[in-house]
């Protein structure tokens, strides 16, 4: 029973994340605490029958940040403009979001904000695609791997640590990097020590299996913790990254 509460569980981890698209996106989430006085230049409410995942695709000729929230969330926004504990996607130009509706019909807003300067409102494009989630689960089951998460952001220069969340072992990580960078993946306690100074990123990346000075790297997950991307560039880059959920994914959760 326990068992089967789990695959529950992980089923439900990876409806909500799988995706059509081909190649896409990493995941930069942070908890923002208050979001700029400045009004939104889109909002968008997406709406999600019960069995069903919408993926919703964001595109932006320029770097912009979206905020997604659900409904008690947004409630809290309109009334305080505070943005504690919601998601936040920072100088993306796309990203693919998915919305699981496995248990009871689900509403999420996207709302953006632009540099000064940035896109205007009409240069920002908002698709979004309905599946079910039971057809989805039963092709992956079967052994059809499926893009599951991803982005593409902009890197200005310095460095920039960029969260993961595969949570689930057996998913298929690939990173592309606009031009040669060094980078080094790490795991939240080591993320912790970095971010206090205890670790250096030379240490780290001395200490990781997972980096690198070129272009790209391709990884499969082998535990349910989080990983962050530290990004390490002199000048400008774009970062894209696509996790790819498998059989073994699906089977991990017994």
């Amino acid at each position: 029973m326990a068992c089967l509460a789990r695959r529950l569980s992980v089923f439900l981890i990876i409806a909500g994340f799988i995706s059509l698209w081909e190649l896409g996106r990493p995941v930069t989430l942070s908890a923002a605490e208050e979001i700029a006085p400045s009004p939104p230049s889109f909002e968008k409410r997406v709406n999600v029958k019960k069995g069903l995942v919408a993926f919703v695709e964001v595109k932006a000729e320029e770097p912009v940040t979206i905020y997604i929230m659900y409904s008690t969330q947004y409630t809290k926004y309109k009334a305080t403009g505070s943005a504690d504990g919601i998601l936040e996607f920072k100088n993306i130009t796309w990203l693919i979001y998915p919305i699981p509706a496995l248990m009871e019909e689900q509403t999420v807003y996207f709302v953006s904000f632009v540099p000064k300067g940035g896109p205007k409102r009409e240069d920002i494009l908002l698709y979004t695609l309905y599946e079910d989630i039971h057809a989805r689960i039963d092709r992956l089951i079967k052994g059809e791997e499926m893009l599951r998460a991803g982005m593409e952001m902009a890197v200005a220069g310095g460095t920039e640590v960029i969260r993961l969340t595969p949570l689930i072992p057996g998913l298929k990580v690939r990173l592309d990097f606009s031009g040669d960078t060094r980078f080094v993946i790490v795991k939240t306690i080591d993320l912790a020590r970095y971010r206090k100074g205890v670790k250096s990123f030379e240490q780290l990346y001395e200490e990781s299996d997972l980096k690198g000075s070129e272009k790209g790297i391709n990884f499969s997950t082998t535990d349910f913790e989080d990983l962050y991307l530290i990004v390490r560039t002199p000048g400008p880059i774009r970062v894209k990254s696509a996790i790819h959920a498998t059989k073994e994914s699906a089977e991990s959760g017994c």
